[in-house]
């Protein structure tokens, strides 16, 4: 999260707001299991744009969600897995529907709470996404710790990369 930010943290993003597994409009509350995995997804936007970004500790309560790691899951949902890791920025830039829309489409009519995402720069890791929270018959969450600093080196120093595996600096402009 954006320094800048932090007394937002809980809040769906803004009506112009889209990311991997939201449109306009749509509420989604990106989290992870790790500080340093939250950093890692972030490298892309840090390269950008260099703002510093905090990562936040979170507890969430139960969830009801799709598992993209699971092929059986993806196959009764319509879900091609594979699509989510496709860039969602580059779809929109050419005027595109990203496919990483309609996996969480997929996961929403289903009535999941959110959707886990396998992570593309941590080896074995994975994040997930909210679509809702804080609301009756949703997840609770809430904020546990005081934020951290994120220090991309020092997080991609303790955590492996997948093979093939492109560093931000290298993905920024794409």
């Amino acid at each position: 999260m954006r320094a800048d930010r932090l007394g937002a943290v809980l809040d769906a993003p803004g009506p112009e707001s889209a990311g991997r597994y939201h449109r306009p409009g749509q509420p989604a509350l990106y989290v992870t299991r790790h500080a340093d995995w939250a950093t890692i997804a972030l490298g892309v936007y840090l390269h950008e744009d260099g703002e510093a970004r905090m990562a936040v500790p979170l507890e969430i309560g139960p969830a009801r969600l799709v598992d993209q790691r699971d092929p059986d899951t993806c196959r009764a949902l319509g879900i091609d897995a594979a699509d989510s890791a496709l860039s969602w920025r580059a779809a929109l830039a050419a005027g595109e529907e990203p496919p990483s829309w309609r996996a969480a489409d997929a996961a929403r009519a289903a009535g999941a709470d959110g959707i886990v995402d396998p992570s593309r720069g941590i080896e074995g890791g994975w994040h997930a996404v909210l679509f809702r929270w804080n609301v009756p018959g949703a997840p609770s969450v809430r904020v546990t710790a005081s934020p951290e600093p994120c220090d991309y080196a020092a997080a991609r120093a303790r955590w492996p990369s997948p093979a093939g595996w492109v560093p931000p600096q290298e993905r920024v402009g794409r």
